[in-house]
């Protein structure tokens, strides 16, 4: 059965998250010394919701796997009664390894990583301030998704599965609607002051993240990857006690 250090990896995940977001909210200015925040025609680049979700998000998850699933038991010991070796990146990833052979699946990824890291990345770095803030509450959701997925591999599917549609509904209705409004209104304004050819990049590559995320969210998790789930011999979840509320039966040796 693969080891769960879940106090310690849930920890390392939060204070990574805690970090970026920090890292990415303050900013020093090199002439005065002076701490200062990027901001955007909306208000802080990074509001709170955006540190607070990827953080309490993850700890949902950590406390209804360990409650409600009782850290995954009865997966795990299948596999180690079938001496079944765990492949979060094989057979046991997105899907039950349905999708990371597939060229199509890769090549999917590969753009999403494209389009919504590396190219924001450029923004933030090499593009104006209010381009730069606009962006980065985007790609600290995306950093966090990417850093709660491991950390959950071991977690019950419907766990696992939830990760990564709650993070994109999350980036979808909040960063990534406001990284686009607020593209919209930049290149208005660069418009008609001349030189708009960063802000124009910048409205383009924020309406493809948001189209992304939509499709990503209602096309691909929500109608391709989550039905695979629905097996519960493939996903075997433990006999509940009630039928409201997420606790498991317990076994009369148990009580």
């Amino acid at each position: 059965m693969p080891k769960q250090s879940n106090v310690a990896s849930f920890l390392v995940a939060s204070l990574v998250m805690t970090a970026l977001g920090y890292a990415v909210t303050k900013s020093v200015n090199a002439e005065t010394g002076d701490q200062v925040s990027l901001t955007s025609r909306y208000g802080n680049a990074v509001t709170k919701s955006d540190l607070v979700f990827p953080v309490a998000f993850l700890a949902y998850i950590y406390v209804a796997n360990a409650v409600s699933f009782d850290s995954n038991k009865l997966h795990l010991a299948r596999l180690e009664k079938a001496n079944i070796p765990f492949e979060p990146m094989g057979k046991h990833s997105l899907g039950k390894g349905t999708f990371i052979t597939e060229t199509s699946f890769l090549v999917y990824f590969g753009v999403s990583k494209i389009i919504s890291f590396l190219m924001p990345l450029v923004l933030i770095f090499a593009g104006p301030s209010d381009v730069a803030a606009a962006a980065i509450p985007s790609v600290l959701q995306v950093v966090g998704q990417a850093i709660a997925e491991p950390a959950t591999a071991t977690f019950h599917d419907v766990l696992k599965i939830l990760v990564p549609i709650a993070f994109q509904t999350h980036r979808l209705f909040g960063p990534g609607a406001a990284w686009a409004l607020d593209s919209w209104t930049m290149w208005d304004a660069a418009v008609d002051g001349g030189g708009s050819y960063v802000y124009t990049f910048n409205l383009v590559l924020a309406w493809a993240n948001l189209v992304f995320t939509a499709w990503n969210l209602f096309g691909f998790l929500l109608l391709r990857a989550l039905p695979l789930y629905f097996d519960k011999e493939e996903s075997p979840t433990a006999d509940f006690a009630y039928t409201l509320l997420p606790l498991p039966k317990k076994s009369k040796k148990q009580l």
